[in-house]
């Protein structure tokens, strides 16, 4: 089983977006056997406005690398992710959804949500 944590993160800067402090993690860890499914959920993301969710990747050895950002209603728009297939997300106004549909054991990370306040991203 893989234990797959997720956690609120006061202010991160990605060089696109800024994440504060606001936003809601509460499964701080989340345990899937290899090949099941795993959602990681952000509340109040009503305060991020019009502008985009940013989900990113922390791994122990690793730095931060961004999976993927979504404005309400929108589909995602993946972040040249090394792993960016495996990943979904859905948003709406008050919370935002990132979704793994086959766990892998190397989605073993921390996975941060923020909001994200730039519009240069750069698109795959």
């Amino acid at each position: 089983m893989l234990f797959l944590p997720a956690a609120a993160l006061c202010w991160l800067g990605s060089g696109e977006c800024f994440h504060q402090s606001g936003l809601v993690q509460d499964d701080l860890t989340l345990t899937r056997r290899k090949g099941e499914s795993v959602s990681f959920s952000c509340g109040r993301t009503a305060q991020c406005g019009s502008n985009a969710v940013a989900w990113h990747q922390k791994k122990d050895t690793e730095t931060f690398r961004a999976i993927l950002y979504i404005k309400i209603g929108g589909s995602p728009s993946k972040l040249n992710h090394p792993q960016q297939d495996d990943f979904s997300a859905e948003r709406n106004q008050n919370s935002c959804k990132l979704k793994i549909n086959k766990v892998k054991l190397d989605h073993l990370a921390s996975y941060y949500c923020g909001c994200c306040y730039s519009g240069s991203h750069s698109e795959k």
